[in-house]
């Protein structure tokens, strides 16, 4: 499914056109984003705002840098329980890849949505006895993320090494969550030893995701010097 998708966004663009994929789960979209900057394809990646785990990837021609997909964030007093409010959306007719992120926000819950379906989510009025009093809220407002670019020294391009820089934890403690399949490089499963290349985005649950972007040098003990991307 993967490869398909990606040969059809790949496609739009040679076509001169942006294509989408509806939002995907993190080792989903960074696995999509991958295969499609291997095909020489420009990409972009968002789920909204800073931080967000379910993402749209977008291809685009590499004239248009700032293509991206139509969302729009919506906010619900009072409610509480996030998997409840994305049930009931998905009861109420959206499909999966339209809901993004539900999350706690001022009281009630936020959710980023696809644009085309806001009035169709709009439409849900009602939830467990509750009445359900939308606004439209400003996506930037959901999350606190941040996005620092920044150089580090690492020993090795080892995935434990550039992930324990990049989130300011042990190596140990970054190990502990490779081990227990909560990192992955691109998409893919990984372990402590495995080598990470320049351009490869690197999803850590629970700390956020990291991209190398390249290996600017080399220190006189031997140590590399690399740029990063950290998204958290």
């Amino acid at each position: 499914m993967g490869d398909l998708l990606s040969e059809q966004l790949a496609a739009a663009v040679r076509g001169g056109k942006v294509a989408s994929s509806s939002f995907l789960e993190p080792e989903e979209a960074d696995r999509l984003a991958a295969e499609l900057r291997a095909k020489g394809v420009s990409v972009s990646v968002t789920g909204g705002y800073r931080g967000a785990r379910r993402r749209v990837v977008t291809a685009h021609p590499e004239q248009l840098p700032t293509a991206g997909p139509a969302l729009t964030a919506l906010y619900a007093p009072g409610l509480s329980d996030p998997p409840e409010l994305q049930a009931a959306l998905r009861r109420h007719g959206l499909e999966a890849g339209e809901i993004g992120d539900v999350l706690k926000y001022q009281g009630g819950l936020g959710v980023v949505v696809s644009r085309r379906v806001k009035d169709h989510a709009l439409s849900l009025r009602a939830l467990g006895g509750l009445e359900l009093r939308w606004q439209e809220v400003a996506l930037t407002h959901l999350g606190s993320g941040a996005e620092k670019r920044w150089q580090a020294i690492v020993p090795a391009l080892r995935l434990d090494a550039l992930g324990a820089k990049a989130f300011g934890v042990s190596r140990a403690y970054f190990s502990k969550g490779i081990a227990g399949g909560k990192v992955s490089i691109n998409g893919q499963p990984t372990h402590k030893a495995s080598v990470v290349s320049a351009g490869d985005e690197i999803f850590a649950e629970g700390l956020g995701r990291f991209r190398l972007l390249s290996v600017t040098g080399e220190t006189r003990r031997g140590n590399l010097k690399v740029e990063l991307l950290v998204e958290r």
